[in-house]
């Protein structure tokens, strides 16, 4: 006689009170990650009084004054438009350099392939914050105002990330089957409808994670733009961040402080929240491989 499988064990108490406790440490991770960013909103609407009076305390009126000042007197409005150029056109460069070089690493044969790929993979696990002063001195040394300029930097942020997209690119480009572009070739497509119309839709899902988060790095990243950018109306949104403390802080504007972290934060904000499933999905290759 043969004896239904069991479909669910028995739960002991050791495991429901292992899961309870599990769930507390979920909860109280969630609140520390969250308590902040609800403070912060919530102080940018208060007046400089009521931030002195009690800092935990909810405004009693929507002071917007406060993102008034943030967006004009801070400069914050130059600072969003400059950082928003150099986040979009560091990405359309990420993703041109990523797609065209990992197609050629997995779908060419030449000499220095194995050589340039290993190249690749050494240079992923070098820190970018090492070559920074090597590489701002010796653009500062060409005298052509290279380093006070957004479209160095752009290039910058552009080749500081290649390593680690060609490192996921070119994993997941190797599950492409090979009998697609031979079939593309005997159809007579050229190279650039192969790349366009095979490698572009196949890899559409890591592609999407990839300069999704390379738009966000760039959009957060201060090291190298305080290095290279010595012009106010050249500053990132990093770097606005940090003069508009300094410019408030001595007022008691705190209210204006926390405003404009708001505003850096909120295009971020914004984007995980739409593309969140992008990015939990972005590095399983079965999604492009349908």
């Amino acid at each position: 006689m043969m004896h239904k499988p069991k479909l669910f064990r028995k739960e002991t108490p050791m495991t429901v009170t292992g899961r309870f406790l599990l769930r507390i440490l979920l909860y109280l991770w969630a609140l520390t990650i969250l308590f902040p960013v609800i403070w912060m909103f919530y102080s940018s609407f208060k007046t400089p009084r009521e931030f002195m009076t009690n800092v935990w305390a909810w405004p009693q009126d929507i002071y917007v004054v406060n993102y008034i000042k943030a967006w004009v007197k801070a400069d914050m409005s130059k600072y969003v438009l400059n950082t928003l150029i150099l986040s979009v056109c560091t990405v359309v460069l990420y993703f041109l350099f990523i797609s065209t070089t990992s197609y050629a690493l997995t779908k060419y044969r030449f000499r220095m392939k194995r050589l340039l790929r290993g190249f690749y993979f050494v240079a992923m696990m070098i820190p970018s914050v090492l070559v920074l002063v090597p590489l701002y001195f010796q653009l500062e040394s060409l005298k052509t105002g290279l380093t006070d300029n957004l479209l160095t930097l752009i290039l910058v942020y552009a080749v500081q990330a290649i390593p680690g997209g060609i490192f996921l690119l070119t994993g997941f480009m190797q599950g492409i089957n090979n009998s697609f572009i031979e079939a593309a070739v005997i159809d007579g497509a050229t190279e650039w409808k192969i790349y366009t119309k095979i490698i572009i839709p196949f890899t559409k899902p890591i592609l999407f994670f990839l300069c999704l988060t390379n738009f966000m790095g760039t959009w957060n990243e201060y090291t190298t733009a305080m290095t290279f950018l010595a012009s106010p109306e050249h500053y990132t949104i990093s770097i606005g961040v940090q003069k508009m403390t300094s410019i408030f802080s001595y007022g008691n504007e705190h209210g204006a402080v926390f405003a404009g972290l708001v505003i850096s934060m909120l295009p971020i904000l914004i984007l995980y929240a739409i593309f969140q499933k992008q990015i939990l999905r972005g590095t399983d290759s079965a999604e492009g491989l349908k």
